[in-house]
C-alpha cells in the first residue's frame, strides 16, 4: 500500500537520527569508561586526563540529546501525528501537512473512523515492535552473557563489573528493551479491544466510549514507551501487513 508521510519525514526521521547518535554516544561512553578504569593513571596521566575529558564531554552530550529527545522532538512528532489522524477522522484540517493513504476504511462516522484507525495504528505498532524485540532479545541475551561471564571470572577488578553493570542495565539497553516489550504487549490489547469492539457492534454510546478508552491507552502506551518505531522495518513490513489490513477490513466490512 503507498503511502505519503510528510510528518515522517518532517518530524519523525529527525527522531530517529537523533535516537541513533544517542545510542553511538552510549557505546562511546561505555568504552571510554574501561578505557579510564583500566588505564594506568600515573603511567600516561596524559592519555587519562583525554579520556576523561572526552567521556565528560559524551556523557554531557547524551543527557542534552536525550532531553531534546524527551522534551522537543518526540512530542513535536508525536502532535503532528495526532493532528493528522483527528483530521483524517472528522474530516477537518487541523493540519496542512497531510498524509495520503496512511489511514485506510470506508467508514463516515467519525467516531467509527477514530476505531478504525486506531485498529490499523495498532496493527502496523505491534508487529514492527515484534519485529524490532526479535533484534533486541538477541542482542540483550549477548550482554547478559557477557555480563555474568565477568562476574564470574575472579580476577576482574570490582571497578569493571560495576561499569559492566552499569552499562548493562541502563537506559539504553534493558530498560529500552522493557519499553519496547511493554509497547508492544499494549499495541496488541488495544488491537484486539477495538477488534472485538468491532466485532459485537455495541450500541453507540458503548461504542464510543470503548473507542476513546483504546485510543486513550494506545497514545499513552507511545508516551510511557517512548520508542521510537524503525523505518527499516516499517519499509520491510509495509507491503504484507497492509495487506493483512486488507483482509480485516473485509472481515469487519469496515
Amino acid at each position: 500500500m503507498s503511502r505519503f508521510d510528510p510528518i515522517r519525514k518532517n518530524y519523525y526521521d529527525s527522531v530517529e537520527s537523533a535516537d541513533k547518535a544517542s545510542d553511538r554516544l552510549f557505546y562511546v561512553s561505555a568504552i571510554l569508561s574501561f578505557a579510564a578504569l583500566l588505564l594506568d593513571r600515573e603511567k600516561y596521566p596524559d592519555s587519562y586526563t583525554i579520556i576523561s575529558i572526552s567521556l565528560g564531554v559524551s556523557v554531557l552530550a547524551l543527557c542534552i540529546i536525550g532531553l531534546v529527545l524527551r522534551l522537543y522532538l518526540i512530542p513535536r512528532a508525536e502532535d503532528k501525528r495526532r493532528q493528522d489522524f483527528f483530521s483524517s477522522s472528522c474530516g477537518i484540517n487541523l493540519t496542512h501537512q497531510k498524509t495520503d493513504g496512511y489511514y485506510n476504511n470506508n467508514l463516515v462516522d467519525p467516531m467509527k473512523r477514530i476505531a478504525a484507525q486506531v485498529l490499523e495504528n495498532s496493527h502496523f505498532t505491534k508487529s514492527i515492535t515484534l519485529e524490532m524485540a526479535r533484534a533486541e532479545r538477541l542482542r540483550i541475551s549477548v550482554y547478559a552473557i557477557l555480563w555474568v561471564v565477568c562476574l564470574m571470572f575472579k580476577r576482574n577488578d570490582l571497578g569493571i563489573v560495576l561499569v559492566a553493570s552499569q552499562a548493562v542495565f541502563s537506559e539504553q539497553v534493558l530498560a529500552k528493551w522493557f519499553r519496547l516489550e511493554w509497547l508492544r504487549m499494549r499495541s496488541e490489547k488495544v488491537f484486539d479491544d477495538v477488534y472485538t469492539l468491532f466485532q459485537s457492534r455495541p450500541a453507540d454510546a458503548e461504542f464510543n466510549a470503548m473507542t476513546l478508552a483504546s485510543l486513550s491507552m494506545y497514545e499513552t502506551a507511545k508516551a510511557n514507551a517512548a520508542v521510537t518505531l524503525s523505518s527499516k522495518i516499517f519499509d520491510k513490513l509495509n507491503s504484507p501487513l497492509s495487506k493483512e489490513w486488507d483482509k480485516i477490513q473485509k472481515a469487519l466490512k469496515i
